[in-house]
C-alpha cells in the first residue's frame, strides 16, 4: 500500500472501525455493515478464507505447533526482519516441538537429511509440490518442500470419507500474495495451511502455536479454520475503491516460488 493510499484512508475514516484484512481504518463512506476498507481487501479476504476452509471438531482439545523457520543456510534472507536472530538451532527447535501433542516443521529438500536426523523416531515426511523456479540450472531444480510432522489426531473412520480423507502430498503452485499485510519471503499460501492443519487432524477447540509467525498468514488461516462459519459469514458491503487489478491464483499454477520463510 502506498503512502498516498494510507493518508487517504486516514483522512476518510471517522468510523473508528478497522479493516478485517489489512487492519487499516474503514472510511466513513462505507456502509455500516462493512468489515473491510475496500473492494480489494474484501476480495483478498474472501479468497484467503475460501482456500483455508473449515476444520471439524473431534475428540479432546490438542495443543499443536507449526514451525516455519528460516531454512538452514537461508537465514540471511531475513536480516531485516524484526525477529531476526541468525541461523536457527534446529536441534533446540525440535526439542521444543516434541512437547506438543502434535507438530509440523517446514524445511527445504536440501536440508531434509540433516534436519530429519535430529528428529525423534516415528516422524513422517509429507511433500508440498509448489513448482520449480523457472531458471536455467546445471542440476535438477527443486520443485517441492518437505513437511516433517508427527502426532496430532487420527481420522475417525466412521465419518464420511469426503470429510476425513487426508493425503501427505499437496500439489499447489504459489504466487506472491501482494495483498497480504506484512508478507515476508516464502509466506505459505492458505491452501498449504489447510493441508498442514489436516495432516495434524486439527480442528475447532485445538490450540496452535505458530513458532515463527513471519507475516502472520498461518495465524490468519488458523483463525478461519477453527472459527464457526456463522461468525465469519458477516455481511461485507465494503465501499468500492476502484477496479480490483489483483488476480491471485487459487488454483494449481507454478510461477516462480519464493525462498523459504520464517
Amino acid at each position: 500500500m502506498s503512502k498516498d493510499d494510507t493518508t487517504r484512508r486516514v483522512q476518510l475514516s471517522t468510523t473508528g472501525r478497522t479493516c478485517a484484512w489489512c487492519t487499516g481504518p474503514i472510511p466513513d463512506t462505507a456502509r455500516v455493515d462493512a468489515v473491510c476498507c475496500s473492494t480489494r481487501c474484501r476480495q483478498a479476504r474472501h479468497r484467503f478464507t475460501r482456500a483455508v476452509g473449515k476444520g471439524v471438531a473431534a475428540g479432546r482439545p490438542l495443543h499443536l505447533a507449526y514451525a516455519d523457520p528460516p531454512y538452514p543456510g537461508k537465514a540471511h534472507y531475513y536480516k531485516d526482519h524484526p525477529d531476526y536472530a541468525g541461523e536457527v538451532d534446529h536441534a533446540d527447535l525440535i526439542r521444543r516441538l516434541c512437547r506438543y501433542d502434535g507438530w509440523a516443521l517446514s524445511t527445504s529438500a536440501a536440508a531434509l537429511p540433516d534436519v530429519l536426523a535430529l528428529c525423534p523416531p516415528g516422524v513422517r515426511v509429507a511433500a508440498w509440490h509448489r513448482g520449480e523456479r523457472p531458471t536455467p540450472s546445471t542440476w535438477p531444480l527443486s520443485a517441492w518442500e518437505p513437511v516433517i510432522y508427527t502426532g496430532g489426531r487420527p481420522c475417525d473412520p466412521s465419518r464420511p470419507a469426503g470429510a476425513t480423507r487426508r493425503v501427505d502430498s499437496l500439489v499447489h503452485g504459489i504466487s506472491p500474495m501482494t495483498t497480504l499485510p506484512g508478507r515476508v519471503i516464502g509466506t505459505k499460501p492458505p491452501a498449504f495451511a489447510a493441508w498442514m492443519f489436516a495432516l495434524l487432524g486439527a480442528g475447532p477447540g485445538d490450540i496452535l502455536d505458530d513458532l515463527f509467525p513471519g507475516s502472520g498468514a498461518i495465524t490468519r488461516a488458523w483463525t478461519t479454520y477453527t472459527t464457526e462459519p456463522s461468525s465469519l459469514a458477516m455481511p461485507d458491503a465494503s465501499n468500492p475503491a476502484g477496479p480490483d487489478t489483483l488476480h491471485e491464483a487459487t488454483h494449481d499454477t507454478c510461477p516462480q516460488p519464493q525462498e523459504p520463510a520464517a
